[in-house]
């Protein structure tokens, strides 16, 4: 039984030696990243200098190619890019919206989302049941 707690005890001084160290580690890793770290300004760059990086965009092909580089500069050990199928969508004309009621149409803002489907020539036409609250919708029976 003595030897179990003595065993026990070594075990739990050595893991909070461990769980010390590691403290002190990270510590060191937070301090330096503080002191001398390039991240804001990584993240500058990508955001003023290369702009928008939608997936498959010619944005998105700079900030690849822009990062390798840097990560070659700074001397990482291994340096290496891998081919990978991406999605490319491309926007297309710009659409309109509005709703009609009679013969008043007011215009309303939309924004078309990337790998969205295209409405088509003659649009959409659809009627339109105003809510102001989702009492209100629930009680028509459109959802639960």
């Amino acid at each position: 039984m003595k030897q179990t707690i003595t065993l026990l005890f070594t075990l739990f001084i050595g893991y909070a030696q461990a769980q010390n160290a590691d403290s002190v580690t990270i510590r060191k890793i937070y301090n330096e990243a503080l002191a001398n770290g390039k991240s804001y300004e990584w993240l500058r760059h990508l955001t003023k200098q290369i702009g928008p990086r939608l997936s498959g965009s010619e944005g998105a092909q700079k900030a690849v190619d822009w990062t390798k580089q840097v990560m070659e500069k700074e001397g990482f050990d291994r340096v290496f890019l891998q081919e990978v199928m991406v999605p490319h969508w491309v926007r297309g004309a710009k659409e309109v919206a509005y709703i009609q009621n009679g013969k008043q149409k007011t215009t309303v803002p939309i924004a078309a989302l990337g790998g969205s489907v295209a409405t088509g020539p003659k649009g959409v036409e659809a009627g339109v049941i105003e809510v102001t609250s989702f009492p209100e919708l629930r009680a028509l029976g459109q959802i639960k």
